[in-house]
């Protein structure tokens, strides 16, 4: 009948001592966790977005943990099913018995399983084609340059800096400022661009006065 399109399969039934499968060797599956290593509370994993990014979180959230050792590997791989739901809980509970040997293995598996939802770099995702628009101000591109450099990997501070400065109005005063007296720290731009905004601001146009 399950071969029916719609029907649902009917129930398996469960096997005896169901209950101790385990993906986890027993160095893993037979450590007790203490009662403090509570699984932390994060929105659940289902299988449709970056696994890289819940990952990252999950390490994150379970750093409070102070046990070490083969204690803290143990809670890190038991915490992990809580915080996933639907076809990644699905493929949590299906994969072989005693398969997983330590966090690492898990991530790999994990990894590899939701690859396909892995966030791609734009092609354009680079700082050096960030470049001021013909009318944008010297205050909405440096907004602009920052909401977007953060998006960037690997955007180190002397490139993000040379990025910047090249992408400004070459006949501007920041620019000429930053190309003669080059900084070392973006907060060194910031400030010299700072400096400039309050210039174009306070001489802009201007209500006359009754």
């Amino acid at each position: 009948m399950y071969k029916i399109p719609g029907v649902a399969r009917p129930l398996e039934k469960a096997a005896r001592n169901s209950y101790a499968d385990s993906p986890f060797v027993d160095d893993i599956a037979l450590v007790g966790v203490p009662k403090g290593c509570v699984p932390p509370t994060m929105t659940l994993y289902d299988g449709t977005t970056d696994p890289l990014d819940h990952i990252n979180h999950y390490k994150q959230k379970m750093m409070v943990i102070t046990a070490t050792g083969s204690l803290k590997e143990a809670c890190m791989c038991k915490g992990f099913g809580s915080t996933l739901s639907g076809a990644a809980l699905q493929w949590f509970v299906s994969l072989p018995n005693k398969s997983i040997a330590c966090f690492a293995d898990l991530v790999n598996a994990f990894h590899q399983r939701f690859a396909g939802h892995r966030k791609t770099e734009k092609a354009n995702q680079r700082p050096d084609r960030i470049v001021q628009g013909p009318d944008e101000t010297t205050r909405d591109f440096l907004n602009r340059f920052n909401r977007e450099k953060v998006a960037i990997p690997r955007c180190d501070i002397a490139t993000a800096i040379e990025a910047f400065r090249q992408g400004l109005h070459q006949d501007s005063d920041l620019y000429k400022d930053l190309t003669k007296y080059p900084c070392t720290t973006f907060e060194e731009v910031q400030t010299k661009a700072i400096a400039v905004m309050r210039l174009e601001e306070d001489s802009g146009p201007r209500k006359g006065y009754l």
